[in-house]
Parts: structure tokens; C-alpha cells; sequence
């Protein structure tokens, strides 16, 4: 039983210590703040549907840098967090004249149509001319493209109405490339976050 044990948890150090050599070693720049643009992330071209019901993707941002996240409508707790956020962030990016789009992907596409996703933006005062809402894709689909293109779970929960998903914002380059993510949630920065972008939108 201990030789069991020991094999499992070498097995486990192993996989942790991997993740550097699969994914790039990140470099941390505060509790707020990751850059990862030496890692490799790439995301997965894409077309699903907007808040207006209009086809919306990779077509449409090539040459602009883009900040993502992910969302749903009914979300009883992170989201909460995460969407106030992510708007106050968008209200000064439109205020100081920064170039950059916002996407949000529900992972609870049979639940979030395209109109439940524009009420919702709307309950939270989000600016249409530069944040797009997706859906119009399977549960299956949005959970291998969160873990292709973020490195992140999207996981419904036994017995809750709450989904496990990233609580990140994803920057995301010209060329379709993750370069940092900022923390949604806990550690969120505001200005450090700001400071960044412009450092990088500039």
C-alpha cells in the first residue's frame, strides 16, 4: 500500500511539473496579473451567435485584441462578482479611447439564447458597440473549446444549479493568441489591470 501510495504521488508531481513544459512556464506579474504570451495559447477559430442573433467570431476580431471570459445568465455565485468586473473594466477601456473588443461565452448555451444574453447585458449596463454576449453552440462544444483555448474546466456541478468555469479574463491578441489573464474574481485589480492594457494597447 505505501509503494501504491508513493507511485501515485510521483505520478501526481509529475503531471503538475508537465503543465510548464505543455503550456509554457507563465510568468506572474502580481496576484492580479499573468502573462502568458510566451506560452503558446492559441484559440480555436470559432463562429456562434451574438446577443442579437447575428453569426459573430474569429473572423470578426482578427487584428483586434479582445478580453474573454466566461459566463452564464443564471450563475447563482462568481459571475455575481465577475460581470460587475469586467463592465467597470470595459466603462474606463471606452473612456480612455483604448482599442479593445469583450467577449463573453455562456456555459449554459441550452439555457442562454441570444435574448436572455442581451437582457443580461443590459441589466448590467454593458456597451453593445464593443461587447459581444456568444451562444449557438452545444455544452460539450464550449467545454473542449474553454479547454483548448483557456486551459480551462467548464464542468456542471451534481446536485447544484452552478457550473464550474474559469473565473479569469483572457486577453487576446491580433493573431488569436492568449498573452495574460487577469483575475475575474478575488484578486481582481482594476487599475493594475488597466495600467497593463494600456501598456500593451499604447
Amino acid at each position: 500500500m505505501k509503494i501504491i501510495k508513493m507511485f501515485l504521488t510521483i505520478s501526481i508531481m509529475l503531471i503538475l511539473a508537465s503543465c510548464g513544459f505543455l503550456y509554457g512556464e507563465p510568468t506572474t506579474k502580481s496576484d492580479a496579473i499573468t502573462d502568458i504570451s510566451e506560452a503558446g495559447w492559441e484559440v480555436n477559430d470559432f463562429e456562434y451567435t451574438n446577443q442579437f442573433g447575428e453569426a459573430f467570431g474569429t473572423k470578426d476580431l482578427e487584428g483586434e485584441y479582445w478580453l474573454a471570459n466566461m459566463i452564464f445568465t443564471s450563475c447563482p455565485t462568481v459571475c455575481r462578482t465577475m460581470t460587475p468586473n469586467i463592465i467597470a473594466l470595459q466603462e474606463e477601456v471606452n473612456k480612455q479611447g483604448l482599442d479593445l473588443q469583450f467577449v463573453s461565452f455562456t456555459v449554459d448555451p441550452d439555457f442562454d439564447d441570444a435574448g436572455s444574453l442581451k437582457k443580461y447585458g443590459e441589466a448590467y449596463g454593458a456597451d453593445f458597440s464593443n461587447y459581444h454576449f456568444l451562444t449557438g453552440y452545444t455544452v460539450e462544444e464550449i467545454s473542449t473549446f474553454a479547454r483548448e483555448s483557456f486551459k480551462s474546466l467548464v464542468q456542471e456541478l451534481p446536485d447544484s444549479n452552478d457550473i464550474m468555469h474559469s473565473v479569469n479574463f483572457f486577453l487576446v491578441d491580433g493573431d488569436g493568441n492568449v498573452i495574460r489573464f487577469y483575475d475575474g474574481d478575488s484578486d481582481f485589480d482594476e487599475n493594475a489591470i488597466l495600467r497593463d492594457l494600456k501598456s500593451i494597447l499604447r
